[in-house]
């Protein structure tokens, strides 16, 4: 049975980076920790083992549980998800012996989740760490720095193992203000290689596994109609600190095409976010975010297009009856363009701007100090916030709608394309507020005239870059070029054809908000 009650409930807020293993190590004897924990720190083996169902039972509900060895003690732990990204409720008990975990924690709603799949708990991960922590003192506030390098394994279904190193850095607060942490956070990341990380040691762990997604998907956020729409800007904020965080590997260290389109998809929610909310604000903090996000995504935009032509331009070209022999060395040139871009995209997002954009992304999340002097319609609920957010932005589109009415040329159009994308992100936001069966027509009608729009759009970039990768080749390049480019306007006048009539029967629709 338990022996004793460590922490129940207790909220966590804790920062963490990760980097690699031969740098995290200098860390502690590096001049920087020895300027700011000039008490030095101890150093002690942390082994853990992490519980869940084969199907993730208690991921989804957004808990984890572990067993960990400390030295003597045994300890078992539950953790939270939190309101944002910093922020976890911890349970801790202290185990007699290991044969009696599970045993409940003191919180019915945990005990009962736990309990509703006892019986199908495994052993999924398990992590075993050298730890070095030190607390400092740091603007009025303690805060506890750790140093964790080790390994982390996870099992599959079938019993097959994966490991890899395991390097973290982490900020926990002991006590005084939370905004002490990001401050230090901001310090250390000027003295230190690191990247912000939201990931878990359990999620760390699993990623190891050959089928792992390390992409993923974006999380819905779970909307209450009786929050407030300043909880929903803080809720979104965290969420699209977390995801940031999360895509960095699948870009950086994976060069996932998937990874540069959903991290530019994220930056492009957070600009979303800022138009929806900034004339309810009078704090800047918001809108240089969002400035700041804008420069990282066209950082990122040429590595996407070049992904898009060689991914599913090129291919369709290639495949058809008249390809020209010389689009194999336009593709040869086409795929080193997209290597420097891929280089300069990396770059970006391995950069100590893009780590401190990120902290300042969780802060703003974490610490609302954008609620200081905002409009009272903050405070109102969400579910009579959204319909007046919506409308102005279906407004807007109508309104560039009428601008570009009778253009002939497919360029002309391209601001109601990008009306309508500002039209999908609050759409997708606030859509959870209202039941799928009224919101699908209207958004399946939407993302109809969306990939219409697209399909114009990629035509027209294709045939831009197909000019960029001829230059300088050669006549039977620019061919080839030229060839691409007739494909691709083939197929936008195609797309083009839809729009009108997609258009039309979108304007008549009523907006699911208003039923």
């Amino acid at each position: 049975m338990a022996k004793d009650l460590l922490d129940q409930g207790r909220i966590e807020f804790e920062l963490k980076f990760t980097g690699s293993p031969a740098q995290l190590a200098a860390l502690p004897a590096s001049d920087f920790i020895a300027a700011v924990a000039p008490q030095g720190g101890d150093w002690e083996r942390l082994s853990s083992t992490y519980y869940d169902t084969m199907d993730g039972a208690l991921a989804a509900r957004g808990l984890s549980l572990r067993l960990r060895e400390e030295g003597a003690d045994l300890v078992q732990a539950v953790k939270a998800k939190g309101a944002d990204a910093a922020s976890r409720t911890e349970f801790e008990t202290l185990l007699t012996r290991a044969s009696d975990f599970p045993v409940t924690m003191g919180d019915e709603d945990v005990d009962r989740r736990i309990a509703d799949c006892c019986d199908r708990l495994r052993p999924l991960a398990k992590t075993v760490v050298d730890r070095w922590a030190s607390v400092i003192r740091f603007k009025g506030a303690e805060i506890e720095i750790a140093v964790d390098l080790g390994s982390a394994e996870a099992v599959d279904g079938e019993g097959r193992s994966c490991s890899g190193p395991l390097a973290e850095v982490e900020l926990e607060l002991v006590s005084g203000d939370p905004a002490a942490v990001f401050d230090f956070a901001r310090l250390l990341v000027a003295n230190a290689p690191l990247r912000f990380s939201t990931t878990s040691k359990l999620e760390a762990a699993l990623a190891r596994l050959p089928d792992a997604d390390r992409v993923g998907k974006t999380a819905r956020l779970d909307l209450d109609p009786e929050m407030t729409a300043g909880e929903v800007l803080a809720m979104s904020l965290s969420a699209c600190a977390a995801r940031a965080a999360a895509l960095q590997g699948a870009l950086v260290d994976l060069r996932r095409p998937e990874g540069v389109h959903q991290m530019r998809v994220v930056l492009r929610r957070l600009r979303a976010m800022e138009r929806i909310y900034r004339r309810y604000l009078r704090s800047n903090e918001i809108e240089d975010l969002a400035a700041r996000a804008k420069t990282f995504a066209s950082a990122l935009g040429p590595a996407r297009d070049w992904d898009v032509f060689l991914g599913e331009s090129l291919p369709a070209a290639v495949e058809s009856d008249y390809a020209p022999e010389r689009l194999r060395s336009l593709k040869a040139r086409a795929e080193a363009a997209r290597a420097e871009s891929w280089a300069r995209a990396t770059a970006v997002i391995s950069s100590p701007d893009f780590t401190r954009f990120l902290i300042d992304l969780t802060a703003a999340g974490s610490l609302q100090r954008w609620r200081t002097g905002a409009k009272t319609r903050l405070e109102q609920p969400v579910i009579e916030f959204a319909p007046r957010a919506l409308d102005r932005a279906l407004k807007k589109t109508f309104r560039t709608a009428d601008e570009v009415k009778g253009a002939v040329d497919l360029a002309a159009r391209h601001p109601l394309r990008i009306a309508l994308k500002k039209l999908r992100y609050p759409v997708q936001l606030f859509r959870d507020l209202y039941p799928k069966d009224r919101r699908k027509p209207y958004m399946s009608a939407l993302s109809e005239l969306q990939d219409a729009f697209g399909a114009v759009n990629d035509a027209a970039v294709a045939q831009h870059l197909a000019d960029e990768a001829a230059a300088g080749g050669g006549e039977g390049a620019m061919r080839a070029a030229g060839f691409i480019s007739g494909y691709k306007a083939a197929e936008a006048r195609e797309a083009a054809k839809k729009i009108d009539g997609a258009f039309a029967a979108f304007e008549k629709m009523t907006p699911f908000w208003r039923d």
